[in-house]
């Protein structure tokens, strides 16, 4: 039986992760009406959808950061919320290329 600071922290735990999740699902649904209002074979759906990939991408990080100060035994949501977001990265147009970042060397 878990202690009432263990449980406090499951409470915060289970709204952070609960807040995080329907923002990036409200994220993922802003890209769905872009590409039905404007279509996903124009130049303002690719560089909006590529910010909305952004974003969606840095709030999971964040939330993947956030959730490693939850006790180990908690264990989230449950089946209700999805826990893990995968986040498709952005078409490309033909023939441009576009660096995701220097890899170094």
């Amino acid at each position: 039986m878990g202690t009432v600071k263990d449980i406090q922290k499951n409470a915060y735990c289970d709204e952070v992760l609960g807040e995080l999740a329907y923002m990036i699902q409200g994220v993922h649904e802003l890209r769905e009406m872009l590409g039905k209002t404007y279509g996903k074979d124009t130049e303002l759906f690719r560089v909006h959808d590529r910010h909305l990939v952004e974003l969606a991408d840095f709030m999971d990080w964040k939330l993947q950061i956030l959730t490693t100060a939850c006790p180990f035994d908690w264990k989230g949501l449950g089946d209700d919320v999805q826990s893990v977001v995968s986040v498709s990265l952005p078409e490309t147009a033909a023939g441009r290329d576009i660096s995701s970042g220097y890899l170094g060397g």
